[in-house]
């Protein structure tokens, strides 16, 4: 139930977006070039001829908000993180127009060129119109939900229970009400024990049925096949709450199903996606901090001469070791000793730590694959060897690559801080990742300089 009506309000959002897009357009195209506040020394085009430049920015628009996984749960989105995705989305498709109305002009398919300022109107107009659309989409189909509201009881024990209950109260807003636990459970919501279940369901409406596994096994077919004469949906839930560490998915292995505890989103078109994103992202800093790291190298070289670059062993996606670049930051023989002194760090150094400038050759590493923008940070065999034998869960986060940042770093937990507390935030980030994830950890760290 939950996931049709996902796939019904990502339809309307779809919609939506499509009306904000073409209302956004037109706005734009007025204030461009009939509202005598910007100059026109090119003429007016014909609204028909602009007409191409629509449907392509309706298409990346749309595009876009589905790589990101922005079609299905909407409404349970918070505002803020809905208003910065729109943002970043809007700056991505105008970027990816720019280039594919470049190529289309090259080959000669269109043969009008797109304003540059009709561009930047567009982005601070459906910048501003696109939230106010989503808001009116999201009102109707509260109000729709409202209507045909989906409840659901839970029979079970203990903390999968109070687990499975705060992940299902996220979807709320979408008219997913639980009414009340069965079972050992001491909260609000528990009306009775096992037993009250199947008499619950005979007397009131109830969509769905959670049954958590191990009840007896004799009562969880008792269960099953009384629950079966009623028009209702039955889930078995596993208790796996001591074994689930990142998310799990149920495979099909000829026949027989198999759950994987270790499971994480980041896999099939996820990573085709990141990787791109990644060398993207990677080309674009190699080019613009070009001019930096060739001051940075002969700052270093005039002040403490070769070698320039800093190179390390680390430990990286499923635990395979390779080869870390960073600017050198102090004495050419201290990268031997167990613990750098800080007396060991040079006056170069010292100003490239703060505003962590010493990072930058790391995007070569994201550029040969090595590394991503995002995600936890490597460490040294070394410590790898000795946390993940004190630390629990600690190899974990070798689930994906390593990154130049990470939403532990954004949080505050650099240098000098929690292993453990480090780990919480890394594997967080694995449980939940998502471009738009990506992109609010590059957004936060950029804000960080303002504070080194």
């Amino acid at each position: 139930m939950i996931r049709k009506k996902e796939f019904v309000s990502g339809l309307y959002f779809i919609i939506g977006d499509i009306v904000a897009v073409a209302i956004s357009f037109i706005i734009a195209y007025a204030i461009r070039f009939y509202s005598g506040l910007l100059p026109v020394p090119k003429g007016i085009p014909s609204f028909d001829s602009y007409l191409i430049f629509l449907i392509i920015f309706a298409f990346l628009h749309l595009i876009s908000f589905s790589m990101i996984r922005g079609y299905g749960r909407q409404l349970i989105w918070r505002r803020s993180d809905e208003t910065l995705t729109i943002f970043l989305v809007n700056l991505f498709v105008i970027v990816l127009a720019l280039g594919i109305i470049s190529y289309l002009r090259t080959y000669r398919w269109i043969g009008i060129e797109i304003s540059h300022l009709f561009l930047l109107t567009y982005f601070i107009v459906n910048s501003a119109i696109a939230p106010i659309s989503r808001g009116i989409t999201r009102y109707i189909l509260k109000g729709k939900w409202v209507e045909k509201k989906t409840t659901a009881i839970i029979v079970g024990n203990g903390k999968t229970a109070d687990s499975l209950l705060k992940a299902l109260d996220r979807f709320s807003p979408l008219g997913y009400e639980i009414l009340g636990i069965f079972g050992n459970y001491k909260g609000e919501k528990s009306i009775g024990n096992e037993r009250d279940a199947v008499d619950f369901v005979r007397h009131n409406k109830v969509d769905e049925v959670y049954i958590l596994h191990p009840l007896r096994e004799t009562d969880t077919m008792e269960m099953v096949r009384k629950l079966s004469e009623e028009v209702i949906e039955i889930k078995l839930v596993p208790d796996l709450l001591g074994f689930v560490m990142l998310h799990h998915s149920i495979e099909q292995i000829n026949g027989v199903a198999a759950i994987n505890i270790t499971h994480v989103p980041l896999h099939g078109w996820n990573i085709v996606i990141k990787r791109a994103f990644d060398l993207i992202v990677s080309l674009l800093a190699i080019i613009i901090f070009s001019p930096i790291m060739l001051l940075v190298s002969l700052a270093i070289f005039i002040t403490s001469g070769s070698p320039v670059i800093f190179h390390q062993k680390r430990t990286g996606i499923d635990g395979k070791e390779f080869t870390i670049y960073k600017f050198r930051t102090m004495l050419p023989e201290s990268d031997k000793t167990w613990i750098a002194s800080q007396e060991r760090v040079t006056s170069i150094g010292k100003f490239l730590r703060k505003w962590s400038l010493d990072e930058l050759p790391q995007f070569f590493n994201v550029l040969i694959g090595h590394m991503s923008i995002v995600g936890p940070r490597p460490e040294r065999p070394e410590y790898v060897e000795h946390f993940k034998r004190s630390i629990p869960q600690y190899m974990l986060r070798h689930k994906v690559k390593s990154g130049i940042t990470g939403w532990s770093q954004v949080n505050g937990l650099r240098g000098n801080t929690s292993i453990e507390k480090r780990i919480i935030y890394d594997l967080y980030y694995i449980k939940n990742w998502s471009l738009r994830l990506d992109l609010k950890i590059i957004i936060m760290t950029l804000w960080r300089f303002r504070q080194p």
